[in-house]
């Protein structure tokens, strides 16, 4: 039996090895060949870097950069054929040149995407990027309205001054058309163009030899906000700027947005990047689903009216971006121990599989002893033996796994993540050798036949405790840390989750929005962390019942989705939630929320204790809200029975609709009392109130407000106000 454990076991770990040693093996290659560099380019690389992560393809993207030279982009798409890209991503440097390179991709059948430029090529399978005669005319359209409305010529026709850049490129060549043919059909329009080099010194040397040379310019546009920028700066020299008005393509943050904000540029056209489109339109193609030839995307002007809304939400597009490649430079490592992860728990269901073949023998062996004791006894011992040797064959290799896994999650930033879950399946392991040295204890200890404990069993017996921990809570007034209800379909996210909160919160867990909104009204916790996507319910429609109930409407909820845009942020806000984040996120950000949730909410709740019983009513009874309505009607329910003796906060729940322990916490966490400190301090206000206008007896008035003794009501009464009822009453005299 000994040597068959240690075969087994070493069979496993064998396993584990090999498959730690495998490399990645991608789906799909997508290969991109970049003509040039620069910050818009830059952009459009890292959001497909990006966007190669967002699906479930196992897609690699590479991608090179020529550096404006046309031999270096036909060598480099060379070697991307050569490496065995499945699909090739081109924006060509020039129109004839990258042609021979490009027939050789066809000939293997690698289909071509062109990106923002396009060749002689006429067999591609499909273009994306901007519409570039759309661009031009737009532009020229916002240059004969400012010929129109803004331009002083004393007289001439406005001259319009066009820095083309080589027409030798799709782009330059498009951008042109558009802007000649509407500027044409403006005959009150001096149109004039020239060449250049599509650059910042050759546009500033163009502008600063046409006003040298004594010419007249009211409009100059260049096809890009650098070549503009250029230009705007030679006029600057020559402190002709303020006379001219500067028009460019790309409206960049750091560029010309800045430069619209700042008034060097009249206006600039937003040239779209969309790196995640071109990704998606790939993996369309290569998975033979539907798409079109000829991908457009469309854009704005970018003017002084509008440029504060943009640059604003471009400067967050920015920012998001830069995460995304931060995130894109770590993912490469996290993908080793994603297939770190995975040889774990095909080691751990190998070992459930023995652990039930031993479970299955030993339910064999007791059936055994029950014929002869003998024998029971000889079982037991070779069970024993078996067990231990087993734990002590699992421990030494699980304590050369668990050291490495725990340096690596003391390293900084995200990496703790996925190292984390890393954790949790070892954990599993350990407890799974620790429930072998049980079972076999267990086993020792009886010959009755047993069965393993349920799943109801087990979320009974976690009820039964979360039952007796609120009992405590409510009996002795206990301090206890805040409760943090999890609501998330993935298990991992769940344990993530449980990590991070588990020394500063209590956790409880569901895995659906249904299970999680019963759990809620069930134990009133202090903060929900919810996801959106979710099976049963959403977490949008969970969030929104939640704060609809009587007893949970108070509770602050966290959505943390991997849902993204402007409007799925509206959305979420829109249901309830208190904030919103986005997936990945931070860990420390995530802690640093909930505490302010909680801080945010405690001093909301103590500017309304009922220590400041004389504007609690007024305050509560103008606002509709429902947590102010359910204090109105807990605060009628509480006088119309202060007289009773015999009052229970039982009885003021049923009058309110909620659980003993459902009006406790919601109580606690809407005024920081619970409701008997409320009662007690209720009636003695009241009692207080009758000391001073009444000339009832001291024994009539403990009744009245509720108290069985006068003795009892009168040492209340003394530790509320530092003074006796009959102080009182001696003072009234006076």
């Amino acid at each position: 039996m000994k040597a068959r454990i240690s075969n087994t076991l070493f069979i496993l770990f064998a396993t584990l090895v090999t498959l730690s040693g495998c490399t990645t093996n991608y789906k799909y290659k997508i290969g991109v060949s970049q003509c040039v560099g620069g910050r818009w380019r830059e952009k459009a690389n890292i959001e497909m870097f990006s966007a190669q992560h967002l699906y479930d393809n196992d897609v690699k993207v590479i991608i090179k950069n020529a550096d404006n030279n046309n031999e270096r982009q036909c060598l480099q798409i060379d070697s991307l054929v050569d490496e065995g890209v499945d699909l090739l991503v081109v924006s060509p440097n020039d129109y004839h040149a990258l042609n021979g390179s490009l027939q050789r991709a066809r000939e293997k059948n690698i289909p071509i995407v062109f990106f923002d430029r396009t060749t002689a090529l006429k067999g591609y399978t499909a273009y994306i990027g901007g519409d570039n005669v759309e661009a031009g005319r737009k532009m020229a359209e916002y240059a004969v309205l400012l010929c129109r409305d803004s331009v002083k010529t004393d007289g001439r026709r406005p001259i319009v001054l066009e820095m083309t850049g080589p027409l030798a490129i799709s782009p330059a060549a498009q951008r042109h058309a558009g802007f000649s043919e509407v500027i044409s059909n403006n005959p009150s329009i001096d149109y004039r163009h020239l060449p250049s080099q599509w650059s910042y010194d050759d546009c500033k040397r163009i502008m600063r030899e046409w006003l040298e040379n004594g010419k007249a310019v009211d409009v100059v546009f260049c096809h890009s906000d650098l070549a503009a920028m250029g230009a705007y700066e030679a006029a600057k020299e020559l402190h002709k700027e303020r006379e001219i008005r500067f028009l460019g393509i790309d409206g960049l943050p750091g560029e010309g947005l800045d430069a619209v904000q700042n008034g060097q540029l009249a206006a600039s056209y937003i040239y779209p990047t969309h790196g995640e489109e071109v990704i998606d339109l790939a993996l369309r193609i290569l998975e033979g689903k539907p798409f079109e030839c000829t991908n457009n995307q469309k854009s704005i002007v970018v003017t002084p009216q509008n440029v504060a809304d943009i640059a604003l939400s471009s400067s967050s597009l920015m920012k998001q971006n830069r995460y995304l490649a931060t995130i894109q430079s770590k993912l490469e490592t996290y993908l080793g121990f994603y297939h770190l992860q995975r040889t774990l728990l095909a080691v751990a269901f190998l070992v459930i599989l023995l652990l039930a073949v031993a479970v299955f023998t030993t339910w064999r062996a007791v059936k055994a002893t029950r014929r002869a004791n003998r024998r029971m006894r000889e079982l037991n011992d070779e069970q024993t033996r078996f067990f231990t040797n087993a734990s002590h064959q699992l421990r030494t290799p699980l304590t050369l796994i668990a050291g490495p896994v725990n340096q690596l999650a003391e390293g900084k930033g995200d990496r703790q993540q996925l190292v984390g879950i890393v954790q949790r399946n070892v954990e599993q392991l350990q407890r799974l050798v620790g429930d072998v040295l049980l079972f076999r204890r267990e086993n020792n200890a009886t010959v009755d036949d047993t069965t393993a404990t349920t799943d109801e069993q087990l979320l009974a017996s976690r009820k039964a405790v979360q039952e007796s921990r609120h009992d405590t809570l409510i009996n002795d007034n206990a301090e206890e840390l805040a409760t943090v209800l999890i609501v998330d379909d993935n298990a991992d996210m769940r344990a993530y989750l449980r990590t991070l909160l588990l020394d500063r919160y209590y956790v409880i867990e569901a895995a659906d929005g249904q299970s999680g909104l019963k759990l809620a009204v069930e134990s009133v916790p202090d903060i929900v962390v919810s996801d959106v996507m979710m099976p049963v319910m959403d977490g949008l429609a969970f969030c929104t019942r939640l704060k609809q109930h009587e007893a949970t409407s108070h509770i602050p909820v966290l959505l943390l989705t991997a849902r993204s845009s402007e409007q799925q942020h509206i959305e979420g806000l829109q249901t309830g939630a208190d904030i919103y984040m986005t997936k990945p996120f931070s860990a420390d950000l995530l802690l640093a929320n909930l505490q302010k949730l909680r801080q945010l909410f405690k001093t909301q709740n103590l500017n309304t204790t009922p220590s400041q019983h004389s504007t609690f009513n007024t305050q509560y009874s103008t606002s509709p809200s429902p947590d102010r309505r359910f204090l109105d009607t807990f605060l009628k329910a509480m006088e119309k029975h202060m007289s009773n003796t015999n009052l229970k906060i039982e009885d003021l729940g049923d009058e309110v609709g909620l659980s003993r322990v459902q009006l406790y916490r919601k109580v606690k966490a809407l005024t920081g009392m619970t409701p008997v400190e409320i009662l007690r301090e209720t009636r003695l206000k009241r009692a207080m109130q009758l000391l001073k206008t009444t000339d009832k007896t001291v024994s009539e008035i403990a009744n009245e407000v509720g108290f069985a003794t006068p003795g009892y009501f009168s040492s209340c009464f003394k530790k509320q106000y530092d003074k006796y009822p009959t102080d009182v009453r001696e003072e009234m005299k006076v």
